[in-house]
């Protein structure tokens, strides 16, 4: 199943890993570096799914879920990220997001969480 997942992150190097990741499995990527972008990107309702860091410049991760969450945007969302902060990914959990992925991500969970969520994803749709 070929999907449209919005990947969201600062670090070049992530948004490349996660980029070729996903497109070598058949999906369409597009990659947002802040969460002005990440909100415009996720508005749109083309994606089946995003990864998203918490740490975005702008607009944090948390504050995309939620805006999306209050706007009606229907995007299964996966926070990928450094945060250590437990009552903040329960926040980011308690927003919307539907899973929570540590950096650094092997890419064998990240394939695995992801093809979970776009199944569930495709199953309501």
């Amino acid at each position: 199943m070929e999907a449209r997942i919005l990947v969201a992150d600062q670090n070049p190097a992530v948004t490349l890993v996660m980029r070729r990741h996903f497109e070598s499995a058949g999906h369409s990527v597009d990659v947002a570096h802040d969460g002005l972008d990440a909100l415009e990107l996720g508005s749109t309702g083309v994606y089946d799914l995003a990864l998203i860091d918490h740490f975005l410049p702008t607009v944090l991760g948390a504050e995309v879920i939620q805006t999306w969450a209050e706007t009606g945007v229907d995007l299964p969302t996966i926070v990928v990220s450094t945060l250590n902060d437990e009552s903040m990914i329960v926040r980011c959990l308690e927003l919307g997001a539907v899973d929570f992925i540590r950096k650094p991500f092997n890419t064998s969970e990240l394939d695995v969480r992801a093809q979970i969520h776009l199944m569930r994803a495709a199953t309501r749709a």
